[in-house]
């Protein structure tokens, strides 16, 4: 789904808002995603973040799954300093 189609009515441009919810979704919390946005000139409260992040995620369908679903790894011992 296009970002513009979610977010039609909102007075943030589509680029600060999906910067907004990136920063979220790379770890900031609300609130630091919001004093990110301030030293860039915009003002929005914690709560317009969150309602970003929300109405994106909810926007956005399930990331597809791998095939397949599991994976066998294989163990090998290096020995480094006589450890």
């Amino acid at each position: 789904m296009d970002c513009d189609e979610v977010w039609e009515n909102e007075r943030t441009p589509t680029p600060v808002r999906v910067f907004g919810v990136q920063l979220h979704s790379m770890g900031l919390s609300v609130r630091e995603v919001v004093a990110t946005l301030e030293l860039l000139g915009v003002d929005r409260s914690h709560g317009a973040i969150w309602n970003w992040t929300h109405t994106l995620s909810e926007a956005q369908s399930d990331p597809p799954t791998a095939e397949p679903s599991r994976v066998a790894v294989d163990e090998k011992q290096i020995e480094v300093d006589g450890e």
